[in-house]
C-alpha cells in the first residue's frame, strides 16, 4: 500500500467557501484525509512518504473538457502557417516546407486563417504554384475547411461534376470547377485519406502530447477524435505508458460500431472511460459555416452550414441515449444551438431515465432565451474560453448588431447551468491557464465585446471550477475525479503562481511546477 503525506500551506480546496488545507494523505492513489497539517499528519501511518511541494499553490488537475489529442499529437511536427498574415507568406512557407519532405507523399498540417488576407482566400491554382505534383490538404484553424490542390482533388475524386454531400459544400469557380475549398463534411474523404497514408506512429505521437499535456497541470482530458486515437491510448494503457486520464468520445460514423460493441458512456477503469458520440449541428465562424438564425453581414444568401436535420439530429440522439451512451452536439451558430436544445428537449427524458448528462459543444452563439434552457434542460455547455479572444475580428464583421449571448459563460451560470471549460487544442493553445484568464477577462468590462449585461463578472474559483469540477460532472465523473476531497484520486497541479493573489490578466503567466496523477507525479517532482 502506496501512502504519501503531500504539504503546502496553500492547497485551493474549490468549495465555494475559499476553502484551503495544508495537507493531503493519498494512500494508493486516493486521498485519504486533507485538511490541516497536524491533524492530517497525526493520521499518517509508519512508513509514510513525506513531500514538501513547492511554489505558491495547489489546485485540482486541470481537465480539458473538449480536446481533440491525436489532431494535436500531429500538430506537433506538420506545417502550421496561422500566423500567416497573406495568401502570398502562407505560400512561401508552405513551399519551404514542400521542398524540405522528402518523396512523394501527402502533405497536410495548415491551420491556415483567411479572414484577414489582403491578396484573396486560398485557391487550388495557387497552392499548385507551390506543390504541383504532391498532393496537399492543409486545414483551416478551426478545423471545419481544407485547402487542397488538384493532385489532392485528383486522387479524392473530386471534380465539376461531383455533388456537394449532405452537410458539406465544395466551394467552385464560374466554371463549377472545384476553387480548392471544401467545408465541413465536403472535406472528410480527403482528410481521411491523407491521414490514412500519414507514416507516423499515433501511440508515439500521442505519448508526446500526453507529456505537454502534463507540463500544463492537465490530468484528464475528454477527447473528441477518431477511432485511431481511441486505438492507440488503448495501447498506451495496455503498456503501462498512460499517465493522462482519458474519457474518450466516439465520432458519430462510429456510432453504430459503438453500440455493437457494447459501449456505454462511463464505462472503463480509472485511466480510460468512454465518452459521448460527438455529433456535428453546423460548422465553425471562422469557417463561415456556423448555423445562424441571419445571413452573415456582407454574404447574403449564406447563413451557413445545417449539418445535420432536425430529423436525422432527433433520430442519432435518441439511437445513442437508447443504447446508455451520452451525446454531445457541436453547435455554433444561434440557430443551430437552438435545434440541438430542441432535440435534447425530446430526449431529455429517456436520458435522464438512464443516468445520461447531454452536452453542447462550443455553445458560442445563443438567442438570449436560449440561455435559460441549457439550466432548464440540465444541458452542460462545454465551451473554450480562449475562442472569444480569438473571434473578436469575425464577430465584429459577420455579427455586428445582433441580438445574441455570445461566449455567455457568466450567463449561463447565472441562469444556473453547468458550465465545462476545455481548450478545443490544437485549434487553441491547450494550456487551461490561458483559458481561464480569457473566461475571466470576457466577463468583465475590460472584454473588448463588451461585458456581458446583467450579470455579475465570472470568479476566479468558478473558472477554475469550470476547468476541474464541471469537466468531470459533464463526463459523469465526479463521484472519482474533479475536486480535492476525501474519497477522490489525488490528481493536482502544483503552480507557480496563486491564481487567487494575481489579477486576472496574469494568471496566463503562471507556470505549472509538477502534475500529480494518482498520487504519483506525472510532470515535476525529480
Amino acid at each position: 500500500m502506496a501512502t504519501t503525506l503531500f504539504r503546502h500551506p496553500r492547497i485551493h480546496l474549490l468549495d465555494g467557501r475559499g476553502g484551503t488545507a495544508e495537507a493531503m494523505l493519498v494512500v494508493d492513489g486516493v486521498i485519504a484525509a486533507i485538511g490541516g497539517a497536524d491533524a492530517v499528519g497525526e493520521r499518517a501511518p509508519a512508513g509514510t512518504v513525506v513531500r514538501e511541494l513547492p511554489g505558491e499553490a495547489v489546485v485540482a488537475g486541470f481537465h480539458d473538457a473538449h480536446i481533440h489529442t491525436a489532431s494535436l499529437a500531429r500538430s506537433l511536427d506538420e506545417l502550421d502557417v496561422r500566423d500567416a498574415r497573406s495568401l502570398a507568406e502562407a505560400l512561401s512557407r508552405i513551399g519551404a516546407h514542400v521542398r524540405s519532405l522528402p518523396g512523394d507523399g501527402w502533405v497536410v498540417g495548415g491551420r491556415w486563417d483567411a479572414n484577414g488576407w489582403p491578396d484573396g482566400p486560398p485557391t487550388r491554382v495557387a497552392l499548385d504554384t507551390v506543390a504541383p505534383d504532391r498532393p496537399v490538404c492543409l486545414s483551416s484553424v478551426d478545423g471545419h475547411s481544407v485547402w487542397v490542390n488538384g493532385e489532392a482533388l485528383r486522387r479524392a475524386g473530386i471534380d465539376a461534376s461531383t455533388p456537394d454531400p449532405v452537410g458539406g459544400r465544395i466551394e467552385r469557380d464560374a466554371t463549377a470547377q472545384p476553387t480548392g475549398l471544401l467545408r465541413e463534411t465536403a472535406a472528410d474523404a480527403v482528410a481521411a485519406q491523407a491521414a490514412a497514408e500519414s507514416p507516423h506512429d499515433l501511440t508515439t505521437l500521442l505519448d508526446r502530447a500526453q507529456r505537454l499535456l502534463l507540463s500544463e497541470g492537465i490530468t484528464h482530458v475528454t477527447d473528441f477524435d477518431g477511432e485511431d486515437a481511441r486505438a492507440a491510448y488503448r495501447r498506451l494503457r495496455d503498456a503501462g505508458r498512460l499517465r493522462l486520464r482519458v474519457h474518450k468520445g466516439t465520432p458519430a460514423d462510429a456510432l453504430d460500431e459503438a453500440i455493437a460493441a457494447g459501449r456505454r458512456t462511463g464505462a472503463g477503469d480509472d485511466w480510460f472511460t468512454d465518452g459521448p458520440v460527438k455529433l456535428f449541428s453546423d460548422g465553425a465562424l471562422g469557417s463561415h459555416t456556423a448555423h445562424m438564425g441571419e445571413d452573415f453581414a456582407g454574404e447574403p444568401g449564406n447563413h451557413g452550414i445545417e449539418v445535420l436535420d432536425p430529423d436525422e439530429l432527433d433520430r442519432l440522439v435518441g439511437r445513442a441515449v437508447a443504447a446508455g451512451i451520452a451525446v454531445a452536439t457541436h453547435a455554433i451558430g444561434d440557430r443551430a444551438n437552438a435545434r440541438v436544445l430542441d432535440a435534447y428537449a425530446r430526449a431529455q427524458p429517456a436520458a435522464a431515465r438512464a443516468g445520461l448528462r447531454l452536452r453542447v459543444e462550443h455553445a458560442q452563439h445563443l438567442a438570449p432565451g436560449d440561455v435559460a434552457r441549457f439550466a432548464r434542460l440540465g444541458v452542460i455547455a462545454s465551451q473554450q474560453p480562449t475562442h472569444w479572444a480569438s473571434d473578436i475580428p469575425l464577430v465584429s464583421r459577420l455579427l455586428h448588431g445582433r441580438d445574441l449571448d455570445s461566449y455567455a459563460w457568466a450567463a449561463l451560470r447565472d441562469a444556473g447551468a453547468v458550465v465545462a471549460f476545455g481548450s478545443d487544442a490544437p485549434v487553441e493553445p491547450s494550456a487551461p491557464l490561458r483559458g481561464i484568464r480569457d473566461a475571466l477577462i470576457r466577463s468583465t468590462t475590460a472584454s473588448p465585446l463588451g461585458q456581458e449585461h446583467g450579470v455579475r463578472a465570472l470568479r476566479t474559483e468558478e473558472a477554475l471550477l469550470a476547468y476541474t469540477a464541471g469537466p468531470a460532472y459533464a463526463a459523469g465523473l465526479d463521484d472519482r475525479v474533479g475536486r480535492l476531497a476525501v474519497g477522490m484520486l489525488a490528481d493536482f497541479a502544483v503552480l507557480d503562481g496563486d491564481p487567487f493573489r494575481v489579477d486576472p490578466a496574469e494568471i496566463a503567466g503562471i507556470r505549472p511546477l509538477a502534475t500529480v496523477v494518482g498520487g504519483e507525479p506525472a510532470f515535476g517532482l525529480d
